[in-house]
């Protein structure tokens, strides 16, 4: 018996053991509310040039307005990037440089991803992006004005709209009474003229917004100037007619097109030119 108790008493269960210690739970992550873009505003620096516009090679400015509530707006990260061209500077401000030649026109996708970083490797990433109307105006508004001059020169066409297809509506055009002058111009040449010999150069264009072109002065926001060689006969006097000068093309620009248009041309003819019967 007093083994058995002596076995019992060695044999038993020894004291009773703490239970392990419980781990607090992590405290919860600090508030943070993530940053705030605004807007992105995009301007070139030319006069009266419409916003988030730029032409190829252009350097235009792009600015971010950004709130944070707890962190300085110049302690963020910005990340800016576009599929084409290049950024310059950093921050909230920088510039935007336009690809030299492209494919217009495009509209180009301007981001910006900011990060705010706080407290133990944690982090707010918000993204805004800015949609810009690339242009290469001296290719899009001088080829207009040459294939405008080309088919005006040809004089068995006889379709006004063909001829006049890239020219504006009223609501585009500075000056809309222009439009309809030009139509009958054009309705006036292929209807009382042909044309034996012509020749139609490349165009010089001119960028300035809310502008005027030279000669006569006609409105517009680009302007391109043709040289051009036409020897053709009046069918009403039977003279032909063998003269070179300039044609001026004014063109504006639409932000809602997000396009060129031509609106108005006027010919300086140059001397020497010779007006002689023509033989039937």
């Amino acid at each position: 018996m007093l083994c058995a108790l002596a076995l019992s008493a060695s044999c038993g269960d020894g004291p009773t053991r703490p239970d392990p210690p419980i781990n607090p739970p992590p405290p919860p992550p600090p508030v943070n509310t993530a940053p705030v873009i605004n807007s992105i505003a995009v301007q070139g620096t030319r006069t009266n040039e419409p916003p988030n516009f730029a032409n190829v090679s252009e350097t235009v400015a792009v600015t971010a307005s950004v709130t944070d509530a707890e962190t300085a707006v110049e302690q963020l990260q910005y990340n800016w990037t576009a599929p084409v061209g290049t950024f310059t500077g950093a921050g909230a401000r920088v510039s935007w440089v336009a690809p030299a030649s492209a494919e217009t026109p495009a509209a180009v996708v301007l981001t910006l991803e900011i990060v705010e970083r706080y407290g133990t490797n944690l982090e707010n990433r918000v993204t805004k992006t800015a949609n810009v109307a690339l242009h290469d105006i001296a290719k899009e508004v001088g080829d207009m004005a040459r294939q405008f001059l080309l088919d005006f020169s040809d004089t068995t066409i006889k379709d006004v709209s063909r001829i006049m297809q890239n020219f504006g509506s009223a609501a585009v055009c500075p000056e809309p009474n222009e439009i309809l002058s030009e139509r009958n111009d054009v309705i006036n040449h292929y209807t009382n003229y042909r044309m034996i010999e012509s020749k139609v150069e490349s165009a010089t264009v001119t960028i300035n917004f809310g502008g005027s072109c030279p000669y006569r002065g006609k409105r517009g926001d680009a302007c391109a100037v043709v040289p051009v060689f036409w020897n053709s006969i009046d069918l009403r006097t039977n003279v032909r007619d063998s003269h070179s000068g300039n044609d001026i093309v004014a063109a504006a620009y639409s932000r809602n097109d997000a396009r060129w248009f031509l609106c108005a041309s006027d010919y300086q003819r140059l001397p020497p030119f010779s007006l002689v019967p023509y033989p039937r």
